[in-house]
């Protein structure tokens, strides 16, 4: 990527997504996995490369009305979307029954949600395919008993139950805990089986690949993959689909935010930079504590360094990106290239805080041209009392 263009060209703040790094991602998620298992992009990790991932992926798994109008607009086919959520209006679930028979899957998160969908593709004679959500113990999903009763009760010709979807959490860097959830769910699989007569045809399994996004973590990801792998071959025969969303998306993302000001007093030296917290979110960042993973332009000698605290534009003390970082000869006007934000950094922050606006979103994509998909959003029409 030529972070000279994107600066001169574009502008800071700003997103890019690399679609050539997602690529090169997913190629390795897939060459480390089962030929047979199934990639499901979670698309709240990040809207903005649905398009550009489909042709990757099996299927979408979309957890809100908002991600259901995006990728319905970008045309992505409706037999790979899969309609998840804890809480599904009926207005909504109504909409997609009556309007689109196309839907590839529905998951159950409730008795209530059955109940609905049992509804509704009644009144408009619709048959849905469905996985039943199996929590792992938070709000999220049904108990094994309550799955087990949806079953046995599901006389419905108009509800083909597929499987179960299960997830416990992002961030899993322990194989014995996902040796662990695949037990459990052998386990239940084996009693649905055998005690039920029901055959489960597929799992839609939640692994939570982590990402590192600091350089002080180490981390073996052929030695995770290997382990991830021989977990879920354990399941046999069934369908395995690995839903995904960070673990997808957050390499291809890059954050340019360039120093505006800067400043000495006798607790250090201070940059300030136009962009900020409300726009460059980790996952379980301390902000300040550690060092991310980033690049400079125009790049820096390592000799002499001068050590600074890098805080955002926002007016609170809160602002704070990185502290004690060593550069050389830091100057107004240089950027930081901030990596691996390509996963829900662009939608976690406070963006409207302070009424600042949203930066563009940028797409560097197979033909290494630079589209930008979203331009600069002012946010003081949102934050304004309109009467």
């Amino acid at each position: 990527m030529d972070y000279k263009y994107v600066i001169e060209n574009i502008g800071t703040p700003t997103y890019v997504f690399d679609i050539n790094e997602l690529d090169k991602r997913v190629e390795y998620l897939k060459s480390k996995l089962d030929d047979s298992f199934k990639l499901v992009y979670a698309v709240k990790a990040n809207t903005f490369i649905a398009k550009e991932i489909d042709p990757r992926v099996s299927r979408f798994e979309i957890c809100s009305p908002g991600e259901f109008d995006i990728c319905n607009k970008l045309g992505l086919d409706h037999k790979k979307m899969v309609i998840s959520g804890v809480y599904k209006d009926r207005p909504t679930i109504e909409n997609m029954i009556s309007n689109y028979d196309d839907i590839g899957t529905y998951t159950i998160e409730s008795t209530h949600q059955y109940d609905l969908l049992k509804e509704l593709s009644d009144k408009y004679n619709r048959k849905i395919n469905i996985l039943i959500r199996l929590t792992s113990g938070n709000q999220f999903g049904v108990t094994s008993d309550e799955l087990k009763d949806i079953i046995k009760n599901n006389n419905h010709e108009m509800i083909k139950i597929s499987g179960i979807e299960y997830f416990s959490g992002t961030q899993k860097q322990s194989i014995k805990k996902i040796n662990r959830e695949v037990d459990k769910l052998l386990e239940l699989i084996e009693d649905i089986e055998t005690n039920m007569g029901f055959n489960i045809e597929e799992v839609e399994f939640g692994p939570g690949v982590p990402i590192f996004y600091f350089k002080d973590e180490e981390f073996d990801h052929d030695e995770y993959f290997n382990g991830l792998n021989e977990a879920l071959l354990r399941l046999g025969d069934k369908k395995i689909l690995l839903e995904i969303g960070r673990g997808i998306a957050a390499s291809c993302g890059y954050y340019f935010t360039k120093v505006v000001d800067m400043k000495t007093n006798k607790n250090g030296n201070y940059a300030i930079v136009d962009g900020g917290i409300n726009q460059l979110v980790y996952y379980g960042q301390t902000m300040a504590m550690r060092i991310p993973y980033y690049d400079i332009y125009p790049e820096k000698s390592d000799k002499n360094e001068k050590i600074y605290n890098l805080y955002g534009s926002l007016c609170t003390v809160n602002d704070i990106i990185v502290k004690n970082i060593g550069v050389n000869e830091l100057e107004i006007g240089d950027t930081f290239i901030f990596k691996n934000v390509g996963a829900y950094s662009m939608t976690e922050g406070i963006s409207l805080f302070l009424s600042r606006d949203l930066p563009k979103v940028v797409i560097f994509n197979r033909n290494k041209e630079y589209i930008v998909v979203r331009d600069t959003v002012k946010t003081s029409s949102i934050n304004y009392p309109n009467y």
